[in-house]
């Protein structure tokens, strides 16, 4: 009784790369069924690459997409540092002047709209917290696609 093969083991990935010349690409693409008679023959790959009339269509598009995501993933690897460093100044800035601004509205002791740090108001500071962070974020954004 002869089984189907639906997928290419480990073992048989190792012995069509390492043995057989064939690039892992190519056997993440090949059709699982001719594996095993590749293997069995010890067909080695041709130095044109593997045949196209080999490779499984659907294996070829979801094998290309990966692909495609990891290549664009990898040519921006700030993108979503830069987001969360954006992220926590445009909060920080929003946050901390919105509270000033409670603070003064509710006459709570000690809180002035004029309050300063080291010479430097700090509503300015808490403004330019939020041009910042808005900055960033919108720049990585619309670069960084």
């Amino acid at each position: 009784v002869a089984t189907a093969v639906t997928m290419i083991t480990l073992e048989m990935k190792r012995i069509l790369v390492e043995e057989l010349g064939y690039k892992r690409r190519e056997v993440d693409m090949m059709r699982p069924e001719l594996a095993p008679s590749i293997i069995s023959k010890g067909l080695r790959c041709p130095a044109e690459g593997m045949p196209e009339e080999w490779s499984d269509p659907a294996r070829v598009s979801s094998s290309s997409t990966m692909v495609d995501r990891l290549e664009q993933e990898s040519q921006y690897p700030l993108k979503f540092p830069l987001l969360g460093i954006s992220l926590v100044l445009f909060g920080k800035g929003l946050s901390d002047a919105i509270i000033t601004l409670i603070k003064v509205n509710i006459d709570f002791p000690g809180a002035s709209l004029t309050e300063q740090f080291m010479g430097v108001p700090v509503l300015g500071i808490d403004a330019m917290c939020v041009i910042v962070g808005a900055a960033i974020g919108v720049w990585t954004w619309k670069t960084m696609r």
